[in-house]
């Protein structure tokens, strides 16, 4: 639950006074002299000429084609990736997936490490289907609903196939119709996943070059995974894509400067991006590197120092990346939650906010943040926390200040539970359990890396 103002409610937190908120046919001319027995011989010959060029019936040919579809899944020995698309205002992600008789393996390439299994079928429903049917916290990710997205993100986990060939297969979303892909892998799903991330974690902040007759830029969106190209302050296109192994895949080709393209390897010594597509090889577009200063996302992964109480106090943290999302998980403080820092690309910025990060007796536990001059406490997006860099390379550090001091001066965290009443009224308390670790955070200083 994320408010994303100011509650208009009074909160009370000890002695502090603060403010939370789818025939073929034939067709015959008959002319008007013909006999009637003629044109009855017509129309005969006409179903048996149809029944002839359909020797199996629509039952029969829909069960050969899933049949098709099964060996063609089973026979890929590393086998295939999926680029997968959820949300229409949403890049894809590409899988990896080996199937067996019954069973999937389920792999994510911008995931390292980690995969899981579910069972598949293979059915009739308006077409052949391919559907994934018990749980994969992977593949379901982008469909699973939450208290805040009871929509989830607009993923699903069952498509239809339209056409089948030996290496590439390609299904639409049951529900969504949006295009995706299967392609057959041709090395494993582990070396698959390390060259994505590779490419991932290195990719510019965009590129610049010639696509045609156009002079183009791309701006990478790595949290929406969207690309903006651009011509001057004109905004030519956007478009989704997928990051594979090679380096990325726009979701449709597009025409620029009469050149038609969609597919690019990234060349990371040089970080060019080459386009693969026939006619187009000569496209060659100059990656953007960032601008002094702003730190890449890859570089925030790690442990660090979480100091608070103006340096007097610390506790050990992790940093661990969540390139679905392109932001950071912070893990230590309790065993009950993960905190989310969302990194932004144009300012090489994380930003931690109020979040909600479970439950107690039917109460939601928020983290909170605090000011401890005027005993205000939010749970507003805006007041959240930016984390600076100390310009050190050496003792690399991140300061915390307030995103927004002159509305939101925060300066600390607390965890609480918020209970609302029928009057609108509400009341907060400090979460006493420390199981939950530790609830307050006051004067937050800095995160301080730790050497590997």
């Amino acid at each position: 639950m994320t408010y994303n103002s100011l509650l208009p409610l009074t909160v009370s937190v000890g002695r502090h006074s603060m403010t939370a908120k789818v025939s073929a046919g034939r067709h015959f001319i008959v002319t008007k002299a013909l006999p009637l027995l003629a044109v009855l011989f017509a129309f005969t010959s006409c179903l048996k000429d149809q029944e002839e060029a359909f020797e199996q019936s629509a039952p029969l040919r829909l069960q050969a084609t899933l049949d098709q579809m099964k060996h063609t899944l089973r026979s890929a020995p590393y086998g295939w990736e999926l680029e997968y698309y959820s949300a229409e205002n949403f890049g894809g992600i590409v899988y990896t997936i080996k199937f067996d008789s019954l069973s999937a393996t389920i792999g994510c390439s911008l995931v390292p490490d980690s995969t899981d299994q579910c069972l598949y079928r293979l059915t009739s429903d308006s077409g052949p289907v391919l559907s994934f049917d018990t749980y994969s916290p992977l593949l379901h990710y982008f469909s699973t609903p939450s208290s805040s997205e009871y929509e989830a993100k607009g993923g699903e986990f069952e498509f239809v196939v339209s056409n089948i060939t030996d290496s590439l297969i390609t299904i639409y979303g049951k529900k969504s119709r949006r295009n995706m892909q299967l392609r057959r892998l041709k090395a494993t799903a582990e070396d698959y996943s390390q060259r994505t991330i590779d490419i991932y974690d290195n990719l510019p902040q965009g590129f610049k070059g010639q696509i045609g007759t156009a002079d183009v830029e791309g701006l990478f969106s790595m949290a929406s995974k969207r690309l903006n190209f651009v011509n001057g302050t004109d905004t030519i296109a956007t478009v989704s894509f997928v990051v594979n192994n090679q380096g990325i895949r726009l979701y449709n080709p597009i025409t620029l400067g009469g050149k038609r393209v969609q597919a690019f390897a990234f060349n990371q010594a040089d970080t060019t991006f080459t386009c693969l597509d026939a006619g187009s090889a000569d496209v060659v577009l100059k990656g953007m590197n960032a601008k002094e200063g702003i730190v890449p996302f890859k570089n925030y992964a790690g442990n660090y120092n979480l100091r608070y109480n103006g340096n007097s106090s610390s506790t050990r943290v992790e940093l661990a990346p969540n390139r679905l999302e392109n932001t950071y998980s912070l893990r230590g403080l309790s065993s009950k939650y993960e905190l989310k820092l969302h990194y932004n690309d144009a300012t090489g910025y994380l930003t931690l906010g109020p979040q909600t990060v479970g439950d107690i007796g039917g109460n939601a536990v928020y983290f909170a943040t605090y000011s401890i001059e005027d005993g205000h406490l939010w749970i507003s997006d805006e007041a959240s926390f930016t984390l600076k860099w100390n310009n050190n390379k050496v003792r690399v550090g991140y300061n915390f200040t307030a995103t927004n001091p002159s509305r939101y001066n925060c300066t600390s965290a607390l965890l609480v539970t918020l209970a609302i009443h029928a009057d609108g009224t509400a009341s907060a308390s400090l979460v006493d359990d420390p199981a939950w670790g530790p609830s307050m955070l006051t004067n937050l200083s800095s995160l301080q890396k730790l050497a590997n």
